[in-house]
């Protein structure tokens, strides 16, 4: 597979979640997370964590609870908001990705994963790689959506 062939079919699956949810550029961060609840059909929460003494690099990681139809996705309280919207929107990515949702992320016994960029990651498999670059891209999508409309710009005026 080529790199072109490789981005076409990354390409194809961040379009497919952003259809997915239906999102708009009129939605807030609030309005994306309750979009994507209904796409997906779960509950689900953010949470900011205080402790992340353990976390390294990781700035964010979802926990799905299949069975009881919930995920939350945790991240640093200390972190920016925008920053920390950003990274919860990169595991609402995973959530959407109908290629990823099935996959070893949620599966009993995953390794958790590092938040070192796809490109900087040797240990991933091509589907790993794969994934965490359409998880990657549909946060960038998301934010273009909350922050690039002139509605977000007059707001910090």
């Amino acid at each position: 597979m080529t790199e072109a062939d490789l981005l076409a079919r990354v390409q194809a699956r961040v379009d497919r979640a952003i259809a997915r949810a239906e999102l708009t550029a009129d939605m807030g961060f609030d309005d994306v997370v309750r979009a994507v609840e209904r796409a997906v059909g779960i509950r689900l929460r953010i949470i900011r964590e205080i402790d992340t003494s353990g976390w390294g690099t990781l700035t964010g990681y979802l926990t799905l609870f299949a069975d009881r139809g919930e995920a939350s996705i945790h991240v640093r309280a200390s972190d920016a908001t925008l920053y920390s919207q950003f990274a919860a929107s990169h595991e609402l990515g995973h959530l959407l990705d109908d290629a990823h949702c099935t996959g070893p992320l949620h599966e009993p016994g995953a390794r958790e994963r590092s938040s070192v960029a796809p490109h900087d990651n040797p240990t991933l498999t091509t589907p790993e790689f794969e994934a965490e670059l359409v998880a990657e891209h549909v946060a960038h999508r998301i934010a273009r959506l909350l922050y690039a409309s002139p509605r977000v710009a007059e707001s910090s005026w």
